[in-house]
């Protein structure tokens, strides 16, 4: 139920900000928030505890967040009235992943055994847009269990192009045999 929540709070922000032309100062406010929350296990805390009231949950969220647009100021209000306030972070999450639609652009994740240079990430990100045609923002993380090599997670598709992924499949097969 929370994640459906969250998209229609999402939507319903993007396309006011769409109206408003601030579509991309909203991405920057969303992605502030979704971090902080992530990051920070007592903001989270508190906008998850069903023990703190909402009016202090969007006192702390205005004054925690004071530069982000009003908009999102109003949203604030809005999720404390109607006791939603722990869908903040998704609803940013859910922000993102519409912006990124409207956008064309695609969220791919790297895992490598070593770090990868611009160099390897730009063939990536040129290798997806032929693929695609879309744009593809890349985050990437080290592995070394994978001991070389890389995995590309590109929305619900994964390329495995690990070592560990091949002596993997190697070992499945001479089981199967």
């Amino acid at each position: 139920m929370g994640q459906r929540a969250a998209k229609r709070y999402a939507k319903a922000i993007l396309d006011l900000a769409q109206e408003q032309k601030s579509v991309d100062q909203l991405l920057d406010d969303m992605l502030l928030i979704q971090n902080s929350i992530t990051q920070n296990p007592e903001l989270r805390s508190i906008f998850n505890s069903p023990v703190v009231k909402n009016k202090d949950k969007c006192a702390i969220a205005k004054a925690v967040f004071k530069d982000v647009d009003d908009m999102l100021h109003k949203l604030f209000d809005t999720l404390s009235e109607n006791n939603r306030f722990n869908h903040l972070k998704w609803i940013c999450q859910a922000y993102t992943t519409q912006y990124n639609t409207l956008h064309n652009i695609r969220e791919a994740h790297i895992s490598s055994a070593v770090r990868l240079d611009n160099s390897v990430i730009k063939a990536l990100k040129e290798q997806i847009k032929n693929i695609t045609g879309d744009e593809a923002k890349v985050t990437t993380a080290l592995n070394e269990d994978l001991i070389g090599g890389f995995i590309l997670n590109l929305n619900d598709l994964q390329y495995d192009a690990s070592l560990s992924g091949k002596l993997n499949k190697l070992k499945r097969n001479l089981h199967t045999r």
